[in-house]
């Protein structure tokens, strides 16, 4: 899509389906699981391109001030084997190393500004993402001030008006119905950018708004809209995040608590180890079905002990039924 001048005029009339997409954030690959994550990576200067405008952006959205404050339940352990009902039967995590005391690691510690820990969007019960029921049902606990529900991206946009209950229902409405988190990504800079924006479709305002939008058809931000990623079973990824664009964890923990976070100050190398370690030494399965039973009795391998196992043996393709892919 080219054009050759801007009127700030045409935002209005922009067609293109910014709200569609569902790409970005969080899960990502560790430094002992280097050779798959990093297959995918991008020349330097693109890959990294995004993180600075992204994060500038989220600072910049704490001129809207969130009048909400409130914190969330935290476990104060997770367990070697920590198991939770959910809709289809129960979940587990296993841990092969030891119990996590909460407290003493930074996945569960406020490192930001607005209340939010990566806990907020990744949890043990919900396969470590969310879920849009469960959101919902903190929402009702919590009458939206759970730290999820905060307008740098849990509302559609940073603007939303969330003075009253029904105007956070609302603002929050892609968070509560869909489990949607709203991302804002700059258009890459010249030479990189090989396109200019002539029309987008954008019913919630934001990225045709230039004060959290769009500048120019060249220029600004646009406003994804996507789910959280599992910050589990990390050593079976090729790549990082929906679009692939951190190149490990702990670069992912850092941009997260960035944007996401709103810090002033990026997690301390101690504490992105806690972060990574955290993330790449956990595995997380269906452990129970409500109609099939125990899916690791009788010498079946369900469960995330079993697939713990796993991890050894892997390799891209390993599921390849038909030899297409070759390991290396």
């Amino acid at each position: 899509m080219r054009s050759s001048h801007f009127n700030p005029s045409l935002l209005n009339a922009f067609r293109l389906p910014v709200a569609a997409f569902v790409p970005l954030w969080l899960l990502t690959g560790a430094a002992s699981f280097a050779s798959a994550q990093n297959a995918r990576n991008a020349a330097a200067s693109e890959t990294r391109e995004w993180a600075q405008g992204a994060i500038d952006h989220a600072q910049q959205m704490r001129i809207h001030k969130d009048s909400d404050q409130g914190s969330q339940p935290t476990p104060p352990i997770i367990k070697k084997l920590d198991i939770d009902d959910d809709p289809g039967g129960r979940i587990a995590t296993f841990q092969p190393g030891v119990a996590t005391i909460t407290a003493n690691n930074a996945f569960f510690q406020d490192l930001g500004t607005n209340g939010r820990t990566c806990d907020t969007c990744h949890q043990k019960q919900n396969g470590w993402t969310v879920s849009a029921a469960d959101v919902r049902d903190r929402f009702a606990d919590s009458a939206g001030t759970d730290p999820i529900f905060r307008l740098v991206d849990g509302a559609t946009c940073p603007t939303d008006n969330v003075s009253t209950l029904g105007a956070k229902r609302r603002a929050y409405k892609l968070l509560l119905d869909k489990g949607l988190i709203r991302i804002g990504l700059p258009l890459p800079s010249a030479p990189n950018l090989e396109f200019s924006v002539a029309s987008v479709d954008d019913p919630y305002g934001c990225t045709t708004n230039p004060a959290t939008g769009l500048t120019s058809p060249t220029t600004g931000i646009v406003s994804m809209y996507r789910r959280p990623l599992p910050s589990t079973n990390l050593g079976f990824l090729t790549t990082i995040m929906w679009d692939g664009r951190e190149s490990n964890l702990a670069q992912q923990g850092i941009d997260a608590t960035l944007i996401h976070a709103q810090a002033t100050a990026a997690p301390t190398a101690d504490q992105q180890k806690q972060i990574v370690d955290f993330e790449t030494g956990i595995f997380t399965a269906q452990i129970f079905d409500d109609e099939a039973g125990s899916l690791h009795a009788r010498g079946a391998t369900g469960g995330p002990i079993a697939l713990s196992l796993q991890l050894a043996k892997f390799f891209v393709g390993v599921n390849d039924p038909v030899g297409l892919l070759i390991s290396t």
